[in-house]
């Protein structure tokens, strides 16, 4: 397991790692990234849909999207809400704040062409029964008329659940350790019924292509809220808090070093 400051460490040569990445790789790992959560979405609406106790649907739902997120980590996908979390690299001055954002949002824009991709997919093979979709275009519904301060905050607080998750898996040096990890915040996330962008983008253009009672002003307006919510969870609060807890424990370090090296001596 990594220390505190070795996920750090991680996280911040992540960041500049991203925005040195050609565009194209970059572009077409967030498609990736984008159709992998919809992936775990898909698996999440079946078992809601044919489950006979809807509580007991939306746990076991709960438990099948995380597939997205593993998917994503594993391969190396590129997805806006954990990629917040890097502007660490800017707030230890490895990237310029410029580059890290239009990498950011060019990533945004990707997850958006994954999540239509799949979603005409979806929409093309049919596998979302009638009683699917009405559930997709419920969920819509509430996603697009939720008042702008409560759709914010729970886009604030949605990232906090994932970008604690995704620092979770980063800790693990193995592939079970990281899957393990990350598998339960994910799942807390789904409960919690907190708005995340993507898996937003792909149940709106769900619902939107087959004939939900949404707009396209709701769908742009929750997709700017939920982007800029989540932003701030993982990109201010767990970013921003995490930066500071790393520069007081690095002090300390030094501090301590040398006490331990000279008690080891004695």
């Amino acid at each position: 397991m990594k220390t505190f400051i070795e996920i750090i460490d991680y996280i911040v040569a992540a960041g500049k790692g991203k925005t040195e990445k050609p565009v194209r790789a970059l572009i077409l790992q967030g498609i990736l990234a984008g159709m992998f959560i919809a992936v775990g979405a898909i698996g999440y609406f079946k078992l809601v849909a044919y489950t006979t106790d809807p509580g007991l649907g939306k746990f076991l739902g709960a438990l099948v999207f995380p597939t997205g997120i593993i998917a994503i980590l594993l391969l190396g996908s590129e997805l806006f809400t954990s990629d917040c979390m890097a502007i660490l690299s800017v707030y230890k001055k490895k990237v310029n704040l410029g580059k890290f954002m239009k990498m950011l949002i060019t990533v945004l824009a990707a997850n958006l062409v994954g999540a239509i991709i799949m979603a005409l997919l979806c929409t093309g093979a049919g596998i979302f029964s009638e009683h699917m979709l009405e559930i997709v275009a419920k969920s819509a519904v509430t996603k697009t008329t939720m008042p702008i301060g409560r759709m914010f905050t729970s886009a604030v607080l949605c990232n906090i659940i994932v970008c604690a998750g995704v620092m979770m898996a980063y800790s693990g040096k193995t592939v079970i350790g990281k899957v393990v990890a990350v598998w339960f915040p994910i799942a807390v996330f789904v409960l919690s019924g907190t708005e995340h962008i993507v898996a937003n983008m792909f149940y709106l253009m769900m619902a939107f292509f087959n004939g939900a009672n949404i707009t396209v002003a709701g769908i742009l307006t929750s997709f700017g809220v939920v982007a800029l919510g989540n932003f701030i969870g993982g990109g201010i609060i767990i970013a921003g808090v995490n930066h500071y807890m790393d520069k007081d424990l690095r002090v300390d370090e030094k501090k301590t070093k040398p006490l331990m090296a000279k008690a080891s001596n004695k």
